[in-house]
């Protein structure tokens, strides 16, 4: 009589090394509208989105009541306090060799004349 050899992911196993395998265990049903992993940072922006009426309503209430970081949160996002766009600062260059050179020239002619006078 032959045995039969079991087989284990695709090779020969010892007996009694291959363990009879049963069906995994299935999860209990997702949560309803939770979204996969890639969404979550679009599910957050709509749940903001349809939030914020509610969001800015609070912030107002709480700036009335005279609470300076509700305030400071709301003119934060409504960019009032933004600062206005700095021109850019250009950074001058200091004269080029062939500049100075041509400067001491002219300076160096120019106490030639005089001391010729």
């Amino acid at each position: 009589m032959k045995k039969e050899r079991k087989r284990d992911n695709g090779r020969y196993a010892r007996e009694g090394s291959v363990e009879e395998k049963t069906k995994p265990e299935q999860a209990g049903p997702a949560a309803v509208g939770a979204p996969r992993a890639k969404n979550c940072r679009a599910f957050a922006r709509k749940r903001m989105a349809e939030e914020m009426p509610g969001i800015v309503s609070a912030l107002i209430e709480g700036t009335k009541g005279g609470s300076v970081p509700h305030a400071k949160v709301l003119l934060e996002l409504t960019g009032v306090t933004k600062d206005p766009p700095k021109p850019k600062v250009v950074k001058r260059r200091g004269k080029t060799l062939a500049g100075r050179l041509l400067e001491e020239i002219a300076e160096m002619k120019k106490q030639g004349l005089e001391d010729r006078d």
